[in-house]
């Protein structure tokens, strides 16, 4: 498959490529990837992003001016970094749960006054944002963690706390996992194109986890736990005849399942570690590939550049005293 700068820049020229939609259905089919096709390329793009600046994976290759896709370096990829450190949370995971009420709660606390958290969300000004959207914003947020915990319990044998608590002395520099020696953050990004891992001043260890989020998690909860169709069954009652959407909707809700079945599954992707220093500190207003400007000092690096391997992780943990 051949491709240009502009298909690497372009998430929407990228899925066009011809060709594409064909090998990742297979790649799909015999690996039995849980991630569907339109999450797998832009985990594809990513890689090949970070190729066209470094080589690093070797999937892209060049031919003159021209680009095109290792096939087989695909798969290796796959292989190696992909299906070995992903992992899949179903919603009715009990982590997941705690997620949710949490997440609802600092919500709450953060409209009341309860927390340093704010509701003022920061962009080109400020706005506002609703009560629905700080809950997702929330859930989507420490969603990585969960992953991570559940990642490393499974792979070594470790037990992982994660902060949980809700207090307006919530400190800037908290760690992520409680029962390590050394702060780390960890990072969950839903755009799954993107080649960059961040960590805050102050913390000693950066975590990169990508995530294929629902469209609309809060609802596919309250769908799929029966709590929309009670929302239904009273509107019929009010309604009476008229009805008004009523039937439209539920055949559209529940057309694929019933509720009480749950099917929604959260997947995540552990990219890797990295260790911050002084040399992977990025200044305000530098200008990084497929970042744009950087708008606040942080530390970043890219996803080529983490520590991904079972000998890594392993360091990784006797580290920060977690092993």
């Amino acid at each position: 498959m051949f491709l240009t700068k502009g298909h690497l820049a372009s998430p929407n020229k990228f899925k066009e490529l011809e060709g594409l939609r064909d090998f990742l259905s297979k790649l799909k089919t015999d690996y039995k990837l849980p991630f569907d096709e339109e999450d797998l390329s832009m985990l594809l793009l990513s890689v090949l992003r970070c190729d066209d600046i470094s080589g690093s994976y070797g999937i892209l290759k060049k031919k003159g001016k021209r680009r095109y896709i290792d096939e087989l370096k695909v798969k290796a990829w796959l292989e190696e970094n992909l299906i070995p450190n992903t992992v899949v949370l179903r919603m009715d995971d009990p982590e997941i749960l705690k997620l949710l009420f949490f997440s609802i709660e600092i919500t709450y606390s953060m409209f009341l006054g309860e927390s340093r958290a704010t509701v003022m969300q920061k962009g080109f000004r400020e706005r506002r944002r609703s009560f629905e959207a700080i809950v997702v914003d929330q859930f989507v947020g420490k969603l990585g963690e969960v992953a991570v915990k559940r990642f490393l319990e499974d792979h070594f044998n470790v037990n992982v706390e994660l902060d949980w608590d809700i207090s307006p002395q919530r400190e800037r520099h908290m760690n992520d996992i409680k029962n390590a020696n050394k702060l780390i953050s960890i990072k969950t990004s839903p755009s799954l194109a993107g080649i960059w891992t961040e960590a805050d001043k102050g913390h000693d260890y950066g975590i990169m986890v990508k995530c294929s989020i629902p469209l609309h998690p809060l609802l596919q909860f309250f769908i799929e736990v029966c709590g929309f169709r009670n929302l239904l069954d009273f509107a019929i009652e009010r309604l009476g005849p008229e009805a008004f959407y009523v039937d439209s909707i539920r055949n559209r809700m529940f057309s694929s399942a019933q509720c009480g079945q749950i099917k929604t599954n959260f997947v995540c992707y552990v990219c890797g570690y990295f260790e911050v220093s002084d040399e992977n500190l990025r200044k305000e207003g530098e200008i990084l590939e497929y970042l744009r400007i950087v708008r606040e000092e942080r530390h970043l690096v890219r996803i080529d550049e983490l520590k991904y391997t079972r000998s890594s992780w392993e360091e990784f943990l006797k580290s920060v005293r977690l092993h």
